[in-house]
């Protein structure tokens, strides 16, 4: 009886405990020995971007995300942005996915600079971003046409990392409010928010953007007045996740816009279960 209880004993000291908010992790084709295992330390858990300095004076939505973020179980934080007009983001140096589990990418009322918010180089971190692994929010109603002018087929970033078929320019003009709803077998079906761009615009109201998926991405979110296309489009590849939306989801109240951020983050860090235990869940057992 003695040596069945010590054993039990050493058994339960190798286990690794739980926190009673553990998420987790993005997977990794790496296979680890549980008990060598260490805590997963992020720089952030969340990088936040915003490209809307070339239009001096507009809304930044920064602090308004890192609110709903923290709401949702984040507890970090690092933020980049464009410092001169025209310029590329600054981002932190080691974009990766060990060093921040989400990033988020911002354009809010960049709507006239030349070039308009997120141009090949800031594509090109947050590509290699995804490819290590990582999670990747981008809300940005000019972002296609300004990065993308040419609009209708997709093709590079948009098409291989956001899953972006075919995306339509400002769907409807300049309405104040605005209704998006949740899309058939989305993890917003049934869900249906209001968005009022008084509460985010300084100087504008929507003009909305929406696009049609490829076939390994889904719509998320239906513009009510334009249902035949998506103004948000979700994209799990397997290797990264993103999410895509052409309107401003800070313009819903606070209780709905802390809900929606607090469902994708919870979609980002949650993977598909694998038989052998991986590098991403080890991770989710210190978060």
């Amino acid at each position: 009886m003695t040596r069945v209880l010590v054993v039990l004993a050493v058994l339960i000291a190798a286990t690794p405990a739980f926190a009673a908010n553990s998420r987790l992790g993005h997977e990794d084709d790496v296979t680890v020995d549980i008990q060598a295992a260490g805590p997963q330390l992020y720089v952030a858990d969340v990088l936040i971007c915003v490209d809307i300095n070339a239009n001096a004076g507009f809304f930044d939505p920064s602090t308004r995300y890192a609110d709903a973020f923290t709401a949702a179980g984040a507890t970090s934080f690092s933020f980049a942005s464009v410092e001169v007009a025209d310029g590329s983001i600054v981002f932190p140096p080691d974009v990766t996915a060990d060093n921040y589990s989400v990033v988020v990418l911002l354009t809010s009322e960049n709507w006239w600079s030349a070039p308009q918010n997120i141009d090949p180089a800031d594509e090109a971190v947050l590509a290699s971003y995804l490819d290590t692994g990582g999670n990747l929010l981008v809300v940005g109603q000019d972002y296609m046409y300004g990065a993308h002018p040419e609009m209708g087929s997709c093709s590079g970033f948009p098409r291989e990392y956001l899953g972006l078929d075919y995306c339509t320019q400002d769907i409807i003009w300049a309405p104040l409010t605005a209704t998006i709803s949740g899309s058939a077998g989305s993890m917003f079906e049934g869900e249906s928010y209001f968005l009022d761009s008084t509460t985010v615009f300084l100087s504008n109201e929507f003009f909305p953007d929406v696009a049609t998926p490829t076939d390994n991405a889904g719509y998320l979110f239906y513009y009510d007045e334009a249902a035949t296309d998506g103004v948000a489009i979700y994209h799990d590849s397997g290797a990264f996740k993103t999410v895509w939306c052409g309107i401003e989801l800070s313009a819903a109240t606070d209780i709905d816009f802390n809900y929606i951020i607090d469902v994708l983050y919870q979609w980002f860090l949650t993977s598909t279960p694998v038989e052998d235990t991986s590098w991403g869940s080890i991770k989710a057992m210190y978060r």
